[in-house]
């Protein structure tokens, strides 16, 4: 019996060439290979509690001579092929690890059961030995190649669900853009006709009638601010949404914003202030509507979840960015509160669309009533408008009581554009050395 060391693939060890053992192998075909394919065709493997397919026969005689080879030769990439070749046709067929282990166990106790019957201890022992070796490896090496068939079809599957993921989604934003465009039209003619009837065609001293007009008045505005805050976020999500810069004075659009608030909340005793803007900021390049848009969204949401008698204050400086160049400077607007605060896994979601944390039962879409419902939309408008004009939002809060009130600040910031961009881009700045 000789046993000559060689290089091997990096799953052999040193001392893996067995020419010994190689001819055995090849001349007990009958009695070792035949009988191996008989046994796992006649119990096939089963872990998975259902019938499955057993594997093919000439795969697994293809794969007895690779072995025989391997052996003679001291190179087992062939035979290291056929088990990736056997491991990735049981997988299709829905075999577990275990089946295909078994495989490979039943041909080690197949070889030792001939082996135990022709030779005596002391001969069959060496054999026995280096055929564990070899066969302990292919246990490893078809483990190895099952995790990667696994996480190929792992991988697969989610890159299809995130396929369908954006297939939804997308057919979602086109269904919210499309029927928010139909609406619009309508909810444009009745805001028309229930003005004309409120102020042309109802009797001022009819109680009755001002208040049915004032009624239809008011939620035909809410449905039409509703309505464009759905084509908002459709043309957000389609990166659709334009922008036109003008020259825009931040501070007098702090103030609309303030004043149509209040007439909102006359039930509310929840103080708005709004800080002497920084001397230095004065008339930048923005699209004022928008602006709008997000100062609305932002201060009424500090309101909505601030109780009664608490405060909403407004800053806003202009800040250098950590760049050489000195049109790179940013404006920063901080809207702060006392209010419930949010917690610290809930941050990054509220910018989400349809994000909520009212109950659905007590919904109250006011835009100031205290933790009052609504579509859920503002934030992420807020969101998409800001990082449109190349700028940044996030929020800080110490976390979630009704009791303490620890507060949220909103952080939002902004080029400080002194003309219209040439093209759009975002904030490429470096926000940490602010």
């Amino acid at each position: 019996m000789t046993t000559t060391s060689t290089s091997t693939s990096p799953l052999r060890p040193p001392r893996a060439r067995h020419a010994d053992l190689a001819r055995w192998l090849q001349s007990r075909t009958r009695t070792v290979c035949e009988v191996w394919v008989a046994r796992v065709n006649a119990h096939p493997p089963s872990s998975s509690g259902q019938a499955l397919p057993p594997p093919s026969e000439t795969l697994l005689r293809q794969l007895y001579a690779e072995l025989c080879q391997g052996l003679d030769s001291g190179r087992f990439t062939a035979f290291d092929d056929g088990l990736v070749e056997l491991t990735r046709e049981g997988y299709e067929h829905g075999y577990r690890l275990n089946d295909l282990l078994y495989i490979i166990i039943a041909l080690n106790d197949q070889a030792w059961d001939a082996c135990i019957a022709e030779y005596l201890p002391d001969r069959a022992l060496p054999l026995m030995q280096a055929l564990n070796l070899t066969l302990n490896n292919a246990l490893t090496h078809i483990a190895k190649a099952y995790s990667e068939e696994a996480q190929t079809a792992v991988a697969g599957e989610l890159e299809k669900a995130q396929r369908r993921l954006t297939q939804l989604d997308r057919a979602k934003s086109n269904f919210i853009g499309i029927a928010a465009h139909e609406l619009r039209t309508p909810i444009t003619l009745i805001q028309g006709y229930s003005d004309i009837l409120l102020h042309d065609l109802t009797d001022p001293t009819d109680e009755r009638a001002v208040q049915v007009a004032n009624g239809l008045v008011t939620g035909a505005k809410r449905l039409l601010r509703i309505v464009n805050d759905m084509i908002a976020v459709s043309m957000i999500d389609n990166e659709m949404l334009a922008l036109h810069f003008q020259p825009t004075s931040l501070g007098h659009i702090l103030n609309i914003v303030v004043s149509d608030l209040k007439g909102e909340m006359t039930d509310r005793s929840v103080a708005i202030e709004v800080a002497p803007l920084d001397a230095s900021l004065g008339t930048i390049y923005a699209d004022p509507q928008r602006l709008y848009d997000v100062m609305m969204h932002i201060i009424s949401n500090s309101v909505k979840y601030t109780p009664d008698g608490g405060w909403v204050r407004v800053s806003a400086r202009v800040l250098k960015a950590g760049t050489d160049n000195d049109d790179d400077s940013v404006i920063e607007i901080i809207v702060r509160d006392n209010g419930i605060g949010i917690a610290p896994d809930q941050r990054d979601r509220v910018f989400e669309k349809f994000y909520g944390t009212t109950d659905l039962m007590r919904h109250s879409s006011s835009r100031t009533k205290y933790k009052g419902g609504g579509p859920g939309l503002g934030l992420a408008i807020a969101k998409g408008v800001v990082e449109t004009h190349g700028g940044k939002i996030w929020i800080d809060s110490p976390g979630y009581d009704e009791v303490k009130r620890p507060g949220t600040s909103v952080h939002i910031l902004l080029p400080m554009r002194t003309g219209p961009p040439a093209t759009p881009s975002r904030l490429n700045l470096d926000f940490d050395n602010l």
